[in-house]
């Protein structure tokens, strides 16, 4: 590939609104009893179309708001988080959209935000602030981003007691000079250039490599939390040791194994979003979501074991 080829795609790249979709985590494309369309009812711009089990994002429509990111319940819609985690560190826990007057770190819209680096941040400064423009007006994420907010702060909270302060208007301060309006251009210029090369948000041990970056995040929030509300499931008795819920898994969290005569369920515990997916295909009905403690994470539970009531047949 040529300079010009490498420019060129740089370009669409750079230009590109939509999130990554990664279908092998999709609900829909995991068949899933009941399916997902959350990222469908989350657009503000109809830019998602639900097609042939799987997600289409017109290019067109899209304006990279990220609300269907922190809703996809099996990360299979993403935006590169290691710039955004980057520019939380930088701001001590401030940023700000891009419809905020005045200085500090920039994300194009606050719908970016997933519970991932709310919780990171979080445990690093404590509390969280988030400086908005007009949303009612605004034709990036629209006025439905103050309550996705919300809801993206509760669900960090399962990883870090983080505390989140939104306001409307700039970043509390003093007013921005012109030095400081020069740095933040020069800063948003860098910021474009990195994300031609995104990186990961954090470097991860070996183990944790097969997690998407958002579980990384909420993972690393949960070790400087003195307790945690990870989702987990339980298996009841009745299980027929099937392998649909190891098959409807988005991040792979639950695995079916046979040790001679019987086959045993398996749970890594960190890779479990609390999605559900599990819980609505499973014939029996006999799985449910629960909370694990901190000191089940890095583990991988047992959830069922036995003689499967079809292996003589």
């Amino acid at each position: 590939m040529g300079l010009l080829d490498n420019l060129l795609n740089a370009f669409l790249k750079a230009t590109d609104p939509r999130p990554r979709y990664t279908e092998s985590r999709c609900l829909l494309y995991k068949n899933s009893v009941g399916g997902c369309d959350r990222c469908y009812q989350v657009c503000p711009r109809g830019a998602v179309r639900l097609e042939g089990w799987r997600v289409e994002l017109d290019e067109v429509l899209c304006t990279g708001c990220g609300l269907c990111t922190g809703v996809c319940p099996g990360v299979a819609l993403e935006y590169p988080l290691g710039a955004i985690q980057e520019a939380l560190i930088r701001g001590k826990g401030q940023i700000r959209c891009s419809k905020a007057e005045g200085k500090g770190e920039e994300v194009l819209c606050l719908g970016r935000l997933t519970p991932g680096l709310l919780a990171e941040a979080g445990s690093r400064f404590g509390k969280v602030v988030l400086a908005r423009g007009d949303c009612a007006t605004c034709r990036i994420g629209g006025p439905s981003v103050p309550e996705h907010l919300e809801r993206m702060a509760e669900e960090a909270r399962r990883y870090h007691p983080v505390e989140v302060e939104v306001v409307e208007g700039p970043l509390p301060g003093e007013p921005v000079g012109r030095r400081e309006l020069f740095q933040a251009l020069l800063g948003s210029a860098r910021r474009a250039a990195a994300d031609l090369v995104p990186e990961p948000p954090l470097p991860a041990p070996e183990e944790e490599k097969g997690l998407p970056a958002e579980l990384r995040l909420r993972l690393v929030a949960a070790r400087r939390a003195a307790e945690v509300r990870w989702p987990r499931i339980r298996v009841e008795e009745g299980c027929t040791l099937c392998p649909v819920c190891a098959n409807v898994c988005p991040t792979e969290a639950v695995r079916r194994v046979r040790e001679g005569e019987e086959y045993v369920l398996l749970l890594k515990v960190e890779a479990c979003t609390g999605c559900g997916a599990c819980v609505e295909s499973c014939p029996p009905q006999v799985i449910r979501l629960e909370e694990a403690p901190k000191e089940e994470l890095h583990q991988e539970v047992e959830l069922f074991r036995g003689k499967p009531p079809w292996y003589d047949l």
